[in-house]
């Protein structure tokens, strides 16, 4: 029988790629779940840019809508006498620190006209305060001077307790606005 002679240095190179490869397993095995949690964290970050980029993008578009609805309101506003005293009297009462009770409002349109001949319409409107004495009577006084739309009659006033109740009759004037041409779009704010 003939012996073969045993190639050690190839025994070597075999054995060497063998614990090279079973290293890479172990390490690949062991560092698998850590690249994968990483990997997800990096598609978490890309759809979270993709989102801060959707929503920068819509809060552009809402800073636009805002300023035009801003701009619309504030047309809106001026030509409704009511609104616009409503505004002032809710800022008034919040500025005195005065409560709001009750409001009753009626409307009542009127031929008579004013000294430029334009008739007008008039809501009468009654508030209910509760505040001082002191208080009430600086409310009370803003209102009258407040807007030259309103006309603040004499209020009645009354102890409630350790506070006073007011009354305040008001009249709001507004000329009354010619009826729109057939087709005409009311209220489009362009």
């Amino acid at each position: 029988m003939t012996r073969s002679r045993i190639d050690v240095s190839r025994l070597i190179r075999i054995a060497a790629l063998a614990c090279t490869l079973a290293a890479g397993v172990l390490v690949y095995a062991a560092y698998a779940p850590v690249v994968e949690t990483l990997q997800a964290r990096i598609d978490d970050g890309r759809n979270e840019l993709r989102s801060d980029d959707l929503a920068i993008n819509a809060a552009t578009a809402l800073r636009g809508e805002r300023a035009r609805l801003a701009r619309r309101y504030a047309s809106l506003l001026a030509q409704n006498s009511q609104a616009v005293f409503v505004r002032e009297l809710a800022t008034t009462v919040h500025r005195h620190r005065v409560a709001l009770v009750a409001t009753n409002v009626s409307q009542e349109t009127s031929t008579a006209t004013d000294t430029t001949s334009i008739p007008f319409s008039r809501t009468h409107m009654t508030i209910d305060l509760r505040g001082t004495y002191r208080t009430l009577l600086a409310t009370i006084a803003d209102l009258s001077t407040g807007s030259e739309i309103v006309e603040v009659r004499e209020p009645s006033m009354h102890r409630e307790g350790t506070e006073i109740a007011a009354t305040v009759p008001v009249i709001i004037y507004e000329p009354l606005r010619a009826a729109a041409p057939p087709g005409a779009r009311e209220g489009s704010g362009r």
